[in-house]
């Protein structure tokens, strides 16, 4: 007994020995507390430092075990219970480990604060922080934490007073500037982050300096401020910069797959599923993160990476790597609509409608209350079947449905389109019975509008009194009241009118002067109504080939009597002269006799007059064509004939074949527009 005794005393020296050295060496540790162990196998001390030398080797699944065999250790080693609880990722097990804890011990309470921020109650672990007191604990770092923990939680204005509060009393460092900038970007400050940014990377340069790091690792560090700029760029609207950013941060490979995983993941958002799809799949790997890095990320980052992942491989036509996906996302999304129409938008690419819509309205009627996208799916879906009327069901079942304009218009184009008058003037009425003063005031108005439009006048008047007795004086809205009630209650109308402004009768209007002002009427107006005045006096105006006015720049003043005997003073055109020869050639006014014939041949052509030069007007014209006297042309003039035929009773039906008119013959030029 006294030898074995000596034996456990002195692996126990041993043991001190290895653990206080300046390098402790674990795995050797862990050799001779086995030894220990086997002598005495419920060695209290013994265990414990079994415990802590798995935590430092990482082996935390065994080191859990080991806990779980020795309640008596368990009790004693409360938190290194919850710190392996919390690296295997149980956080709800090691804030539970961690309430059997003394609350004095500050391991206990840094520990507490980082399990409420990986839990994502960011709220109660900024409170955590910043109820530590310890002057052995880095400020700087309690700072960076609790900052990160306002941002995250929505109160960024919050985060960045307390980082200008630390750089002032600590000097400003790296790490308190890109939180900073990480405040500001929450805050939606994106012109003073990239100023920030420039901070914060300076910063970085000399602190890598003054550490003696190596240039691939200051490139390595900086790949993570490449990644914030390109998200400010982003936001900025700068879409182009952004994503070149991304890029060169991906082709440098970060050794931080969190920076990776944000880069990749910003850099799909910006590109959508028009572009470069295939590109963004490839890099989208960088998403695939393994459990370690995927837990520092916060609840929100690890959610729109689930997300994108799944909307990666439906775009890629990837089914059954979108359904693995699918998974984790309704684990992130425990309760969101997100899944289900992830899941719903699988149906529909296969074609399975009716399935698709069934899923979406069972889930619709279990949560009425938070089913406003699934129910706007829903219609959009029955609406691309043609299904209107479902349409209208799934809009009229959304949670406060009236409420949303949005909402009410596509219900009044939708019964419109089915014709449902009164679907349409009631959805009408129940938005206005439930929006704001303002919003009522619009509602009622346009109601009223709707009410006139299809004759229900008693209804436009009721709607437009509500408007005016609910306060609104405008005036044109009482006078629509008062033009409404004109043709109902006259003596009411005149009520109503009697609110209206007065006229000004200061103001000396002449009624004369009223009656002769001619409204500015537009260019095309004014041309016809003088063609009629002119036709009416006799005058011709001519348009020529290129439909231009060809009237004579020459005005002459003319009076006019008017039937009511007042006298008005116009302006009378004249013709040019080249045109009168035209004129009295009788091409208008009058049947010109050579109507007949094709443009090139009439006797009054310029072109045909300047090939005769003065040699008469006998032409033997076009090959198979008549000539071009005016004798041909009588020839084929059937006008006085028909007179006679009409004087005698012998008329020709107005359906009689026509004369066939000369195709001009082989003398006709090709690609000459504008020759008849």
């Amino acid at each position: 007994g006294m030898a074995e005794a000596a034996s456990v005393e002195d692996l126990f020296s041993k043991l001190n020995g290895i653990i206080n050295a300046d390098e402790p060496k674990n795995d050797e540790a862990l050799v001779v507390i086995n030894q220990i162990l086997l002598k005495e196998p419920a060695d209290v001390d013994a265990l414990h430092c079994k415990v802590v030398c798995l935590v430092k080797t990482k082996r935390f699944a065994e080191a859990l075990s080991t806990l779980q065999l020795n309640p008596d250790v368990a009790s004693k080693c409360a938190w290194e219970k919850g710190y392996v609880l919390y690296r295997m990722n149980r956080h709800t097990d090691a804030l539970q480990a961690l309430d059997g804890c003394s609350g004095d011990d500050i391991r206990v309470q840094l520990l507490r604060a980082q399990v409420l921020y990986r839990l994502g109650r960011y709220a109660e672990s900024a409170e955590a922080y910043a109820a530590i007191e310890d002057d052995e604990t880095d400020p700087c770092e309690l700072a960076v934490n609790r900052s990160a923990a306002l941002c995250a939680g929505g109160t960024p204005e919050v985060a960045e007073q307390v980082l200008k509060a630390a750089s002032t009393m600590l000097g400003d460092t790296s790490d308190l500037a890109y939180n900073r900038v990480c405040a500001v970007i929450a805050r939606g400050d994106m012109n003073g982050a990239l100023g920030v940014l420039d901070s914060a990377e300076d910063l970085f340069r000399q602190e890598a300096e003054e550490q003696g790091c190596t240039e691939e690792e200051v490139a390595d560090g900086l790949i993570v401020y490449m990644v914030q700029r390109g998200l400010v760029r982003q936001k900025l609207g700068q879409h182009d910069t952004a994503n070149d950013l991304y890029e060169e941060a991906l082709k440098l490979k970060p050794s931080d797959g969190e920076v990776a995983a944000v880069a990749s993941n910003n850099l799909f958002s910006l590109r959508g599923k028009e572009t470069n799809l295939f590109d963004s799949a490839k890099k989208a790997k960088a998403l695939n993160l393994d459990e370690q890095v995927e837990d520092k990320l916060t609840s929100q980052q690890r959610r729109v990476f689930a997300l994108n992942r799944c909307l990666l491989a439906l775009y890629m036509g990837k089914v059954k790597e979108c359904t693995s996906a699918l998974v984790k996302l309704e684990k992130e999304f425990a309760g969101s609509e997100l899944p289900l129409l992830v899941r719903a938008a699988l149906l529909a690419r296969d074609k399975k409608m009716d399935e698709c819509t069934s899923l979406l309205q069972q889930h619709a009627k279990q949560n009425p209350k938070s089913a406003t996208t699934l129910l706007l799916t829903l219609a959009q879906i029955q609406l691309s079947q043609g299904a209107k009327e479902a349409a209208i069901s799934s809009l009229e079942a959304i949670e406060g449905a009236h409420s949303q304009l949005g909402v009410v218009g596509s219900l009044v184009k939708l019964y419109e389109a089915v014709k449902d008058e009164a679907g349409m003037l009631g959805t009408v009425s129940k938005a206005a019975a439930v929006a704001d003063a303002k919003g009522a005031r619009r509602l009622n108005l346009l109601l009223a509008d709707m009410h006139r439009k299809h004759g229900r006048s008693q209804e436009a008047v009721a709607c437009l009194e509500k408007t005016v007795q609910g306060g609104d004086k405008n005036s044109a809205v009482i006078a629509q009241l008062v033009q409404a009630l004109a043709g109902l209650d006259v003596d009411k109308a005149e009520k109503y009118a009697e609110m209206l402004p007065a006229m000004d009768t200061s103001l000396d209007i002449d009624v004369q002067e009223l009656e002769k002002f001619t409204r500015a009427a537009p260019k095309r107006e004014q041309e016809e109504d003088q063609e009629a005045a002119q036709v009416q006096g006799g005058d011709v105006v001519k348009k020529d080939k290129k439909g231009v006015k060809a009237r004579s720049r020459k005005k002459e003043k003319a009076v006019v009597t008017t039937e009511d005997g007042r006298t008005v003073s116009v302006e009378a055109y004249h013709l040019p002269k080249k045109y009168v020869d035209l004129v009295e050639m009788g091409s208008w006014g009058k049947p010109d006799p050579e109507r007949w014939l094709p443009w090139h041949h009439r006797s009054y052509n310029r072109k045909l007059l300047k090939k005769r030069k003065g040699a008469g007007t006998a032409s033997g014209g076009a090959q198979g064509g008549p000539g071009g006297s005016a004798t041909a042309a009588a020839a084929l003039d059937r006008g006085e004939k028909f007179q006679a035929q009409l004087a005698a009773g012998q008329g020709e039906s107005p359906q009689a074949s026509p004369e066939k008119e000369p195709s001009g013959g082989s003398n006709k030029k090709k690609g000459k527009k504008g020759r008849r």
